[in-house]
C-alpha cells in the first residue's frame, strides 16, 4: 500500500483498490489527483486475486473505492461519486445541459470507442475483418474530432479551459493506443488535429504524469493479447 497525494495516512479516509495496468483504475486515480484528494492506493494482483478482495468486489474487478466504510465500484460510477462527495475542484460543469453533454461523451467512450478497439483485438486472427475494424476506429476518432472537440471546446480540454471527467474517461485508452497501432495497424487520422492537440495538453497534466506507464510496459500486456489463442 502507499499514500498518494499529500496528507498523512490518518487523513486519507479514501482507499482505492487498483491494478497498475488497468486503464479503468487509472481513470479514478487521475480523478483523485485532479481533485487533490488524499488517498491510500492498494494494488491488487488480478491474476491471483486474494480472498479478501473477492469478498469486497462483487464483480471481481478494479477499481474499487472504499470511503468511510462504504464501497463503490465501476470507474464511471466511482468518478461520479467522487465528484458528488468532494465538491472542491469540480470536474463536471454546473450547467445542466453542459453536464448532460459531458455525460454523452463519457458514455461514447465506453459504448462506441472501446467496443471498436476490443473488436480489433478479438479479430486479430482474421485479416479479412481487420481492414473494416481499422476503418471503424478511424471513424470513431473522426466523430470525436468533429462532433466533440471542435464543437464543444474552445480551450485545451474537451469542454474548454477546464479539465473534466470527459478528459479522464478517454486518456488512459489514448495512452495505450500506440499498442493498437504497432500490433494491429490502427491509427488516428491525420486530419484529427484537434484531438492530437488535446493529447498533448493531457500529457502535461500531473494526473497523467503520475499515473502513466511506458509504451514498453503496455506492449508486454498487449503482446499477450496478440499471442493468446
Amino acid at each position: 500500500r502507499m499514500l498518494a497525494k499529500g496528507g498523512t495516512a490518518q487523513m486519507a479516509d479514501v482507499e482505492l483498490l487498483s491494478y497498475e495496468a488497468c486503464p479503468y483504475a487509472q481513470r479514478t486515480r487521475m480523478a483523485l489527483i485532479e481533485k487533490d484528494i488524499p488517498f491510500t492506493l492498494t494494488e491488487v494482483d488480478l491474476y491471483n486475486k486474494p480472498d479478501w478482495f473477492k469478498a469486497l468486489s462483487p464483480y471481481g474487478k478494479v477499481p474499487l473505492l472504499k470511503h468511510k466504510g462504504d464501497i463503490v465500484y465501476e470507474s464511471r460510477i466511482i468518478n461520479e461519486y467522487i465528484e458528488d462527495a468532494f465538491p472542491q475542484r469540480p470536474l463536471m460543469p454546473r450547467d445542466p445541459i453542459r453536464r448532460a453533454k459531458a455525460r454523452i461523451w463519457i458514455d461514447y467512450c465506453d459504448s462506441y470507442l472501446m467496443p471498436a478497439l476490443h473488436k480489433l483485438i478479438a479479430d486479430r486472427r482474421d485479416p479479412s475483418k481487420q481492414e473494416k475494424n481499422r476503418a471503424d476506429i478511424a471513424e470513431r476518432f473522426t466523430f470525436i474530432e468533429h462532433e466533440g472537440l471542435r464543437k464543444l471546446s474552445g480551450g485545451p480540454y474537451w469542454l474548454g479551459d477546464d479539465i473534466s471527467l470527459v478528459d479522464l474517461q478517454y486518456m488512459p485508452f489514448i495512452e495505450r493506443f500506440p499498442c493498437y497501432t504497432e500490433l494491429w495497424g490502427a491509427a488516428i487520422p491525420d486530419d484529427c488535429t484537434r484531438l492530437k492537440e488535446w493529447i498533448t495538453a493531457m500529457e502535461k497534466r500531473d494526473s497523467h504524469r503520475k499515473t502513466v506507464s511506458t509504451h514498453e510496459y503496455h506492449m508486454v500486456r498487449y503482446r499477450r493479447y496478440d499471442q493468446a489463442a
